[in-house]
């Protein structure tokens, strides 16, 4: 909170634990800690899941540097005429980029930017769409360096337990899979950026923005001092001969190869193992690794076949991906430490114990994991070091207060909580890049998405303080999430609406510069502002619905293989 220094912080926490043990001696304390870094680097886990990491980036940079998204953006450009289409294609790109939260931001960012900006949709309006629909997607998998991230959290909080798999009788990958129908607040978030692109209803800062960018076509503040652009750091776009098979052929090998390799490593194609069981039974990191080495591989003969790059530019492109991840990389392997550091010092049997104590409703129990997550995300800006610090505490802790049917619940709501301080924090990292990747002034961008993200988060908090009086199933919390929070979200427009004098449904900037709205006397209050209106049957937003429908679907039959 301090420092607002994610990596500093980080290591004073496992240098802290290190000192805890060491007696208070700062030279053991500092040796003690590269022990306990090598430690869980030389983990067969956590190396495989560096390994991928590292792929990842370099997958994605082919994406990028083959002139995949060039050919993306061509193709769509002549479809996109209104700033509602192209904030919705914005989250449809981001649906298919599932496998890691910074590519999603960095492609789909690039590949919309001068879109939207050319419909006149605010910079913020952008941002916003990138940041809360990459965290929840790449969470929810199917296959991505999340999933191998929080199934080794999973993996930290058994150790930290006095339970094995055995007892509890579902593996971490298993038991993460049975958390996704209870991460509520990422449900919620992804879902709200749909809402609020396709009903064009905005409310609190937001609202103002948009109006800003319809009726002046300024798509950023006044005085506003936009991030720059990093784009240099994957390198430009290559201009010869771009092509969708670029964009595409990788993704879907990804996630083929990703699939097919977890469900062959749990003994899938062995008589007598069904999907499920070998889905719970498989090696995820190596799977993921399996999928990511295809996706780089993919990339980097693509690159060469349509002969967008020569040899030594493709060369260049694996190292310069590999750069790409360098901070996710730190940011993860000090997670990983910090969680060795609370298993070394007792901190969760020592939280366990105080909360057990205190008489603790255990019913209350996700409500009170929800809400630290989101103070510690919050107040670090990480997600992942959110997950690292509390994860290792909830298990133990839910294991020892209710039972084993608690802990799938605990698991979903940390991880949504840790997302919802990642998207209100200034200092998270993905809201800066989404600020970068949108041209937007960074405290604007975190101005405008708190209130749609506090919506979410509020939607959530109220369903788990009905599973503290007695909702237990997710087929029931689940739906009702969304109630509320779409109603929220109504109201709160037409309350915000009506109060500053403004469209409830924003316009087109076409139909405010044929004279349909009247600007100047909705902007001096004589009159209300006039709503848009929209055609519910145009292209891009049922293809959207469709695609995001299908994508929902595989993600809850990715969930029944948890059992």
């Amino acid at each position: 909170m301090t420092t607002r220094q994610v990596l500093v912080s980080l290591f004073a926490g496992v240098w802290m634990g290190a000192l805890l043990v060491a007696d208070w001696n700062p030279i053991a304390a500092t040796a003690l800690t590269m022990d306990w870094l090598v430690a869980v680097v030389r983990s067969p886990f956590d190396t495989k899941f560096i390994i991928l990491i590292l792929f990842m980036g370099a997958g994605a940079a082919f994406i990028y540097r083959s002139g995949g998204i060039l050919a993306l953006e061509r193709w769509i450009g002549d479809r996109v005429d209104t700033a509602r289409e192209s904030q919705i294609l914005t989250w449809l790109i981001g649906v298919f980029i599932f496998f890691d939260s910074y590519t999603s931001t960095v492609v789909t960012g690039n590949a919309t930017r001068e879109l939207a900006q050319e419909n006149r949709s605010s910079r913020e309006m952008h941002a916003y769409v990138l940041d809360s629909t990459t965290s929840p997607v790449t969470t929810f998998g199917p296959v991505s360096n999340w999933i191998g991230f929080q199934v080794s959290m999973i993996i930290a909080g058994f150790e930290a337990a006095t339970f094995t798999t055995e007892e509890l009788g579902v593996t971490a990958f298993g038991l993460f899979l049975q958390s996704i129908p209870w991460n509520l607040y990422c449900f919620m978030a992804f879902f709200m950026v749909g809402f609020i692109a396709i009903t064009q209803r905005f409310f609190g800062p937001m609202l103002n923005a948009e109006w800003r960018a319809r009726s002046t076509g300024e798509t950023i503040r006044e005085d506003a001092t936009p991030l720059s652009d990093v784009s240099a750091d994957v390198g430009e776009p290559s201009e010869k001969n771009p092509t969708l098979v670029n964009f595409f052929v990788p993704i879907i090998v990804l996630l083929v190869v990703g699939l097919v390799s977890m469900w062959y490593l749990g003994g899938g194609h062995q008589p007598g193992v069904d999907i499920a069981e070998a889905f719970q039974e498989t090696d995820v990191a190596l799977g993921l690794l399996y999928g990511a080495f295809a996706f780089m591989v993919t990339g980097f003969v693509g690159s060469l076949a349509y002969r967008t790059m020569d040899l030594e530019e493709a060369s260049e492109t694996i190292i310069d991906g590999f750069n790409t991840m360098m901070i996710a990389l730190a940011i993860i392997v000090l997670a990983w430490g910090i969680g060795y550091a609370a298993e070394q010092v007792g901190t969760a049997q020592y939280i366990v114990d105080l909360l057990v104590g205190s008489g603790v409703p255990g019913g209350f129990l996700p409500l009170l994991i929800f809400i630290a997550a989101m103070f510690v995300a919050f107040t670090t800006g990480t997600s992942w070091g959110t997950m690292a610090i509390l994860t290792p505490l909830a298990i133990p802790l839910g294991y020892e207060l209710v039972g084993p049917s608690v802990l799938p619940v605990l698991v979903g709501v940390l991880f949504g909580g840790a997302i919802w301080g990642d998207h209100s924090s200034p200092i998270s990292d993905t809201t800066v890049m989404s600020s970068i990747f949108a041209g937007s002034d960074h405290i604007d961008h975190v101005n405008t998405q708190v209130p749609f993200a506090a919506t979410a988060a509020g939607a959530t908090i109220i369903v788990l303080i009905l599973y503290g009086f007695g909702l237990r199933s997710p087929l029931v919390a689940l739906p009702l999430a969304f109630v509320l929070t779409a109603a929220a979200t109504l109201a709160l427009n037409k309350l915000d609406a009506r109060r500053k004098g403004l469209p409830e449904v924003m316009p087109t900037a076409e139909a405010i510069e044929n004279g349909e709205v009247d600007v100047e006397r909705v902007e001096k209050g004589t009159v209300d502002g006039n709503n848009g209106s929209y055609d519910l049957f145009e292209t891009v937003p049922v293809v959207a619905i469709g695609v995001v429908v299908a994508y929902v679907s595989l993600v809850f039959v990715f969930a029944t293989l948890g059992g």
